[in-house]
């Protein structure tokens, strides 16, 4: 049986200029690293072109909290001591979303100026246009004037930056407004922003595909009104997370088939400045690409009850097409293929099963309804091929992939599933070349209500991409790059 269609629009690139990549990254989940386990990020990190990490991190100021952050500052410390030596670049992204329990201080000027100048001159800072790049993650409690002096606080030390806040709320408020409205607003009431990474990655509460129209009004905007800053695109490959708390803490976005579809349109539609994987590390939302960490360990995370939807779930294919569409979007040119790929995901129960813990009355994880219970392919092929598919009874479920680029399909669950390894496979002139099965059983009879995928790979493991760009950016006027589809 054919397998359902999906459709990517693949096109080819030429004359584009280079641009770097950035990842998303959860210093909380760092408290045990060492060094090693810094090095080992950041290899595994550039092996597929990212030039860096934006490192997340909340407010330590608050040293005399029962839950105090002041670790924090260690981790960066490695963190910039190991970057420094492996040619890989750090931002800050201040998360300025919330002020810490039992905390009431929150960031302040001061200690965010002597974290920036500390490291300003490091081989590990990010430059763009001669200048410090800092980003955040929110900040709208904080207003312009805090922006305002912290710049002013660092002129004084004889540090430049180039301020690229995530303002969310503008963010989200433009998924269902005027984006250009929206944007003129923001750059009204934010005079001391010279850039922008706009987080919203996913489609906000609905079951359509994200557009990019919000990222191209962003960008105009901040063009039109002389920021010199980068404007940076998220990417995201998925959005789930469950405290088992109740609604507000459980949510699932639409992301069947989120980050091809971004990618495509970061390439082909916006061409960014930066664009920024949301994310490496961020296992409790579900968008992390970085490999599971252990349950012991230097490396290992306390998640607590949201080890449930986390542990098995492995996003580390995810990393074999972050790796193609990077080398696409840096060089302008779709990478040649010469090894067949093909990267799978699914869920392991259907939506509409309760299970027997987590939020597990159905409707209250929102958008519970949003995701297809399917088996999605993306395959990457040397030679036109037939992709293979089997989950449960829905057996030999086919679909052809060429040589014109990435093919995208999808295989419904069928009914009264239970205990079934989804399985796909790569075949020509009659052999099967590559096959493999998902890591995780998708079963009616679930333990935990579960909407994080399992990402499996089908064909060679990743092998490193050579090194492009150099971690920093100047702003300029790109030469804008001409698009044709390729005729197959």
């Amino acid at each position: 049986m054919a397998a359902s269609s999906l459709f990517l629009v693949v096109l080819l690139c030429g004359l584009a200029t280079a641009a770097d990549v950035l990842a998303h990254f959860m210093v909380a989940n760092t408290y045990n690293y060492t060094q090693t386990e810094w090095k080992a990020d950041f290899v595994a990190a550039s092996e597929i072109g990212i030039d860096g990490f934006a490192l997340n991190w909340g407010s330590p100021d608050c040293s005399l909290a029962p839950n105090s952050q002041d670790w924090y500052v260690a981790r960066i410390e490695d963190a910039f001591t190991v970057a420094a030596t492996n040619q890989f670049k750090l931002i800050y992204s201040f998360d300025m979303s919330y002020t810490p329990a039992a905390c009431s201080i929150g960031w302040n000027t001061t200690f965010m100026a002597t974290m920036i100048s500390k490291y300003a001159k490091s081989p590990a800072a990010y430059i763009w246009n001669g200048e410090v790049l800092v980003s955040s993650y929110g900040g709208e409690g904080y207003g312009n004037d805090f922006f305002a002096e912290l710049k002013s606080v660092l002129a004084g030390e004889g540090v430049t930056i180039s301020l690229s806040p995530a303002l969310t709320t503008y963010s989200l408020q433009a998924q269902s407004a005027d984006p250009n409205g929206v944007a003129t607003g923001m750059l009204a009431n934010y005079t001391a922003i010279d850039g922008y990474l706009n987080w919203q990655a996913w489609p906000a509460d609905t079951d359509t595909n994200l557009t990019a129209g919000v990222d191209v009004e962003f960008q105009a905007a901040f063009e039109n009104a002389g920021r010199r800053g980068p404007y940076i695109m998220g990417v995201s490959p998925w959005q789930f997370k469950d405290f088992n708390d109740g609604y507000y803490n459980s949510w699932v976005e639409y992301s069947d088939v989120l980050f091809p579809n971004r990618w495509q349109q970061a390439i082909s539609t916006v061409q960014p400045d930066i664009v920024e994987i949301i994310t490496w590390n961020d296992f409790e939302e579900s968008h992390y690409i970085r490999d599971l960490p252990p349950v012991a360990g230097p490396a290992a995370v306390g998640f607590g009850v949201t080890g449930s939807y986390i542990y098995g779930q492995t996003h580390s294919a995810w990393r074999v097409m972050a790796q193609y569409y990077i080398s696409w979007y840096k060089t302008g040119l779709a990478p040649k293929v010469t090894e067949d790929r093909v990267v799978f995901w699914y869920r392991v129960h259907p939506k509409e099963v309760p299970c027997s813990s987590g939020t597990n009355n159905i409707g209250v994880v929102r958008n519970a309804a949003y995701p297809a219970d399917a088996v999605f392919a993306w395959a990457l092929v040397s030679e036109n091929s037939t992709i293979v598919m089997n989950v449960g009874s829905n057996q030999n479920w086919t679909f052809q992939a060429t040589t014109c680029g990435p093919g995208l399909n999808m295989v419904p669950f069928p009914e009264g599933i239970d205990n079934a390894y989804p399985s796909v496979a790569v075949q020509r002139g009659g052999e099967t070349l590559h096959a493999a099965a998902g890591a995780v059983a998708i079963t009616e009879a679930c333990a935990y209500e579960n909407y994080n995928p399992v990402v499996g790979l089908t064909g060679p493991a990743l092998t490193a991409s050579p090194k492009m760009g150099n971690g920093s950016g100047t702003k300029g006027k790109p030469k804008k790059p001409r698009y044709q589809k390729k005729s197959c």
